[in-house]
């Protein structure tokens, strides 16, 4: 559907008020219990929620937000096929989706000479992108039709609620939320796979289910620190059992003897290298990394994206050749309880550290 109008400035015309009727027609199937639906205007942005007649006058009056293309908090989806209504999908269309985005991954692997448009793929030409492809994840081929497999096979046949891949995706997220211990979870998928229909495909432990999500890249490092911070058993430290600095034994002392040592403390790291080359490894995300270039609306005095803000643009004055690429990544670090001089009170060690790409889409 053609959604120009979103972005034309004179509210009088008939293709605007058309295109807010559309608007309308669409949102009315997604109001909530008090009969609202968020309002996409200009002032509102989707974060006050209004009737539907409040809605139109606002669209009217303040006109839409012009980045709201893709109609999300109403009601659509966006697929590997294109735009369809949220009250439409069903598990195979979002099984399809996700297969589609694995499939851009590992496209270039198996000699997919299909042409691909420069502005899906923001990696260079084609040549870059199957070097990079072909050099990183070659090895990882039957990785990809396992997770295919896996993404498209229903948990047991006549299921059409749940893939093998979406249903461990959702237990996970669960015992997270509820704080499960790996051997309650374990319990549970026994009681589910007996309750299930015959044959199911169910993982048998939580190990099982770990491992398929690594082949997702949701693995992890663990790293060997020294217990007073001074060093990781890392690199030119990695054979050490002493920290080099402090002196500080790497593992813990027991009386009993071990076939594995326990590190007194672990870094687990999730590296970045991998996940920095899938944000263009796939069409739906390699776009978006762009998107601060190519559909962001610069207005006076208002900050909608980091791109507004007077950091960035120091930034591109002070680095003048890093934004004459707008695929190149803007990293910002985050961290929860850093203490850098170990000057608070609390002697808590597990401080998450994070780094957000701001290149997306708000």
């Amino acid at each position: 559907m053609d959604r120009q109008w979103i972005r034309n400035r004179n509210r009088r015309t008939e293709k605007y008020s058309d295109g807010v009727n559309s608007f309308i027609d669409v949102a009315r199937h997604h109001v909530n219990s008090m009969n609202e639906i968020s309002c996409p205007c200009k002032n509102c942005q989707n974060l006050f929620w209004h009737s539907l007649e409040v809605v139109y006058g606002h669209l009217l009056k303040f006109g839409m937000s012009v980045t709201y293309d893709i109609w999300v908090y109403h009601g659509e989806y966006m697929t590997g096929r294109g735009l369809i209504p949220l009250v439409q999908v069903r598990t195979n269309e979002v099984n399809s989706s996700l297969s589609n985005m694995i499939e851009d991954v590992f496209r270039r692997m198996d000699g997919d000479k299909e042409p691909i448009e420069e502005e899906n793929y923001i990696m260079g030409n084609e040549d870059s992108i199957m070097g990079v492809a072909a050099t990183n994840h070659r090895a990882n081929v039957d990785n990809y039709e396992r997770l295919l497999h896996e993404a498209q096979r229903p948990l047991y046949d006549g299921c059409t609620d749940f893939t093998v891949l979406t249903a461990v995706v959702e237990l996970l997220h669960c015992k997270v939320d509820s704080q499960w211990t790996n051997k309650s979870f374990d319990r549970m998928l026994e009681i589910k796979r007996r309750m299930c229909p015959k044959p199911n495909y169910l993982p048998e432990s939580y190990n099982a289910c770990k491992k398929m999500l690594r082949g997702l890249g949701l693995g992890y490092e663990n790293i060997h620190a020294c217990i007073n911070d001074c060093v990781l058993f890392y690199k030119e430290h990695e054979k050490k059992d002493k920290c080099p600095f402090c002196n500080e034994p790497r593992y813990k002392h027991s009386e009993r003897k071990q076939r594995k040592k326990a590190p007194q403390k672990v870094l687990r790291y999730l590296p970045l290298k991998d996940k920095l080359q899938r944000l263009f490894m796939s069409r739906h995300t390699a776009s978006a990394t762009r998107w601060h270039k190519d559909k962001r609306i610069e207005e006076e005095g208002v900050m909608r994206h980091p791109a507004d803000s007077i950091a960035w643009k120091e930034f591109d004055k002070t680095y003048a050749e890093f934004p004459e690429d707008p695929r190149n990544v803007r990293l910002g670090l985050a961290t929860n309880g850093f203490n850098p001089f170990g000057n608070m009170s609390t002697s808590y060690s597990l401080w998450p550290v994070i780094l957000v790409p701001y290149n997306l889409p708000p």
